[in-house]
């Protein structure tokens, strides 16, 4: 099969609320796949990342896509969802991901921008996560962990940026702090959304040896001309480089 979906998937929360979401790769000939759960941001969707994981999808790799509450297909009122309900979606769809019959549940990869990067440090401490690939990912206090994330004052969420914080005050870098397989991360040079404090938080808790991509010149969302064809590039180089590593 040629890049395309393998499947139009439905996802239930613990709650037993749906998500929207969908499964793409090439069906391999014999053998397992690795599998690449992707964790969008926010107020963007599962829509955006296609085109982005496409050597992902060309080299092998089954990508698994999906939208949160009050996102993309799956809908909803965004101002009624929380941090922790957006987190239920990413437990909810890893779980549906392992249940697939072609993945190889020995080399799970989880990707995650912004606020999916915050999201998918999170999960690397409750789930295995093999393989993490970090884009921008934003940083938010622990207090409203449970309380409607648009509630919080952006003002304030950005003061918390700027400030520094450890493992002992933000339950994302305590997760980060305690993660042990390969990981990459990418930090765009002129990042309007998450301040240079939050990337250097982050990039002093991994406590293991790390690829890194600095993307000279970038936004947060890699809309200026060539950002995003650079970020594609950078990204599948290296997904490429461990699928030969692993398979061949």
């Amino acid at each position: 099969m040629n890049n395309g979906a393998i499947d139009r998937v439905t996802i239930k929360t613990t709650k037993g609320e749906v998500l929207k979401g969908m499964v793409l790769g090439k069906k391999a000939e014999s053998g397992k796949q690795p599998v690449i759960l992707v964790i969008h941001g926010w107020t963007s969707s599962m829509s955006r990342y296609p085109q982005r994981l496409a050597p992902a999808l060309e080299k092998g790799y089954v990508c698994v896509f999906f939208d949160m509450r009050g996102h993309g297909e799956t809908g909803g009122d965004l101002s009624q969802y929380s941090r922790k309900d957006h987190f239920d979606d990413c437990l909810a769809a890893y779980d549906f991901m392992t249940k697939l019959p072609m993945i190889d549940l020995d080399n799970i990869f989880v990707f995650g921008s912004s606020y999916g990067g915050y999201m998918a440090s999170l999960l690397s401490e409750k789930r295995p996560v093999h393989n993490l690939i970090l884009k921008a990912p934003a940083q938010y206090p622990d207090e409203g962990w449970e309380e409607p994330k648009l509630s919080q004052e952006k003002d304030a969420v950005g003061g918390y940026r700027l400030k520094n914080h450890s493992p002992e005050d933000n339950m994302a870098l305590k997760a980060i702090s305690k993660y042990q397989g390969r990981l990459l991360f990418l930090e765009c040079e002129n990042d309007e959304q998450v301040p240079k404090q939050v990337i250097n938080d982050y990039r002093e808790y991994i406590p293991i040896k790390y690829d890194y991509e600095l993307l000279e010149g970038s936004d947060h969302a890699c809309q200026l001309p060539g950002m995003n064809e650079e970020f594609i590039e950078r990204m599948g180089k290296w997904l490429s480089r461990v699928y030969e590593e692993k398979y061949s």
